[in-house]
């Protein structure tokens, strides 16, 4: 192995019950080249008493006030010196010699941009492994993040050149910034469970659903517009609702054709679903099953969830949502 630097980032505000198992999950790899930096927001809490007691491993850390989390990592990022990055949430953690695995990983294909494993979902009563599927997974990158973000690995060289992370999007940066690398480098899927995603009540994912379809939708309009031949998928998304006028576009230096497009809108109508499915906005749920049903219905039929998902979204309402998915729950 050579002395490839890592660089490692955690932003954090007020996340002291859960900080200090992503740090010592960090500091645990006894990874000798390590670049720890911790961007704390200001916490008021007891994050800074935690931060203090490990200071003397780490590269760099901060407490004051910033913009949000984009912003938090964005400082860090134009800190950071090592040759490959990634940013753990500090009610994550990474799996133990995962970052021996990536480097070995990152060495063995030159030519990658980005590389991402699985996850360890835990946390509510539950845990379950989760990472992207192959199927269409080229049309998934362009659709939304079908892989966990913890398990993502990246090379600076690509950050120099594309830049941060976009600080007005809020849920959907990760999007935004592996969607870029993906119109430009290659990328590698791998099978190894690199980190732990903590659910819990606090989590963005868990309570904020919406608030991810709207900057999906933000990033998914300007995709669109990055290509001349996507009038017509731009013409579909509004007759949804979803498309988002905007001058801005996409570097894209890869090639991509009109099927590819409509593969990855598709795609990105199902990770919409999930998201308006799941915060209970079932009118959304069932404007999309029902648009799906009748424009890619070849597609729909192949994927039985989303004939169910129209069932209950046209049947159903928000309380009793909330009743059964208790009920499954508490099973």
């Amino acid at each position: 192995m050579k002395n490839t630097k890592v660089t490692i980032i955690t932003p954090s505000y007020n996340q002291g019950q859960y900080l200090e198992a992503t740090i010592q999950s960090i500091l645990g790899q006894n990874y000798p080249y390590l670049e720890y930096m911790i961007l704390d927001g200001g916490s008021q809490d007891n994050s800074l008493e935690i931060i203090r007691k490990y200071q003397k491993y780490l590269a760099y850390w901060e407490s004051e006030k910033d913009r949000g989390q984009s912003h938090a990592i964005n400082k860090g990022l134009n800190k950071a010196t090592g040759e490959i990055i990634t940013w753990i949430n500090s009610d994550d953690q990474l799996m133990p010699n995962a970052i021996h695995a990536v480097v070995n990983y990152f060495e063995a294909n030159p030519s990658i941009s980005f590389l991402h494993g699985k996850t360890l979902l835990f946390g509510q009563g539950r845990e379950l492994i989760k990472g992207a599927e192959s199927k269409d997974l080229s049309y998934k990158y362009l659709a939304g993040l079908p892989f966990p973000q913890p398990s993502a690995f990246f090379r600076k060289s690509v950050i120099d050149e594309l830049g941060l992370l976009e600080e007005s999007y809020h849920y959907g940066m990760d999007y935004d910034l592996f969607l870029r690398m993906i119109l430009n480098y290659e990328a590698l899927h791998v099978e190894d469970v690199l980190s732990k995603y903590l659910l819990h009540e606090n989590s963005k994912s868990v309570r904020q659903h919406v608030f991810f379809a709207e900057d999906y939708a933000k990033i998914f309009s300007k995709l669109l517009r990055s290509f001349p031949f996507t009038d017509a998928l731009i013409r579909q998304m509004k007759s949804l609702g979803m498309y988002q006028e905007g001058n801005d576009s996409y570097i894209v230096k890869k090639r991509f054709s009109i099927d590819d497009l409509t593969m990855a809108f598709f795609y990105h109508l199902r990770f919409q679903l999930i998201f308006y499915f799941e915060a209970g906005e079932l009118e959304w749920a069932y404007r999309i099953t029902s648009f799906l049903r009748k424009n890619y219905s070849t597609l729909y039929l192949q994927d039985k969830e989303l004939a169910q998902v129209n069932w209950r979204a046209r049947w159903l309402n928000k309380n009793i949502l909330s009743i059964l998915r208790f009920i499954k729950r508490a099973r």
